[in-house]
């Protein structure tokens, strides 16, 4: 099989060169690295950098000036040879397992996208309320390494064990190309920090009777850069695109109503007063426009 790595990059620069120079350490693992950067202008030894990655063959630099994570990523399927595609962040790790694991998953046909564990380079051990609960429920939930269910998604990507999952996680998933393309590729109505767009891609592979795969030997670790990528600082902005984001995916593949929507955020909004944000004004904001969405386009992906 013929094997693309697509890497999506906005405003990261020593980050993105430690990772570039990381997967290009298992060079002979695939065969091609698509570079899709989004960000206007990088420090002068990133540039260096990526210039010299330009003069290789096998490296695909494209460069396009409006930031969309899903739109970045579609173009990396266009632009793509690949049988089988894997996306990983630009601030990750990987090792000598991460890549083989990845495609191995898909020898058997009925498997259409695959995650691995990710292991987080910065651990906050001050556990919240939330994380507790999430404990709880996973002590009953046992077979999936993650759950879109009636309490939202329930993931946990750092179990030891080959299992069914329900999602993706953005920062470390691939994909048989075609069938990326039969689910009409990633949703660009997901902007900002682009929010479950890895879930509703997830969501629909699986509507199209395909199954996905959490194989922990498929690992990286996430740095988790505090600047570029999709995160920013919890302002208004972040929290309206944060709440758009989760509403439109909730309409859009569940068609939940506003109170359940509402209750499923009901930490996020928590997070919202603490720092002293008009948080239901900034949920029905965004409900709204997620609502807008949903009955305007019929075309998802890129």
């Amino acid at each position: 099989m013929f094997i693309s790595i697509i890497i999506p990059t906005f405003n990261r620069n020593e980050i993105l060169c430690r990772t570039l120079s990381n997967i290009l350490k298992y060079k002979h693992q695939f065969n091609e690295l698509i570079i899709i950067d989004q960000t206007k202008s990088h420090e002068p030894d990133t540039t260096v950098f990526l210039n010299d990655l330009k003069e290789k063959e096998y490296i695909k630099y494209i460069y396009i000036n409006s930031p969309n994570l899903p739109n970045a990523r579609n173009i990396g399927i266009d632009n793509s040879s690949g049988d089988i595609i894997i996306f990983f962040d630009d601030d990750i790790e990987i090792n000598e397992h991460t890549i083989p694991s990845h495609i191995s998953a898909f020898n058997d046909n009925e498997t259409g996208g695959v995650t691995g564990k990710v292991t987080i380079a910065k651990i906050n051990n001050n556990k919240k309320i939330k994380d507790y609960i999430k404990y709880f429920l996973f002590y009953f939930l046992k077979k999936k390494a993650s759950y879109i269910c009636f309490f939202g998604i329930l993931s946990d990507f750092t179990k030891n064990k080959v299992l069914k999952s329900d999602t993706c996680i953005g920062c470390n998933m691939s994909f048989r190309k075609e069938t990326v393309i039969k689910c009409s590729a990633f949703d660009s109505n997901y902007t900002g920090n682009a929010y479950r767009e890895d879930t509703d891609i997830s969501v629909r592979i699986r509507k199209e009777g395909y199954k996905i795969m959490y194989v922990p030997q498929a690992s990286v670790i996430h740095y988790m850069t505090d600047t570029g990528g999709t995160r920013t600082e919890p302002d208004d902005n972040y929290f309206y695109t944060l709440f758009k984001n989760q509403c439109y995916f909730y309409l859009k593949n569940f068609n939940y109503s506003y109170i359940h929507i509402l209750l499923i955020h009901f930490f996020d909004i928590i997070r919202c007063i603490k720092i002293k944000l008009n948080a239901f004004s900034l949920f029905k904001n965004g409900y709204n426009d997620a609502r807008s969405l949903k009955y305007k386009s019929n075309v998802y992906g890129g």
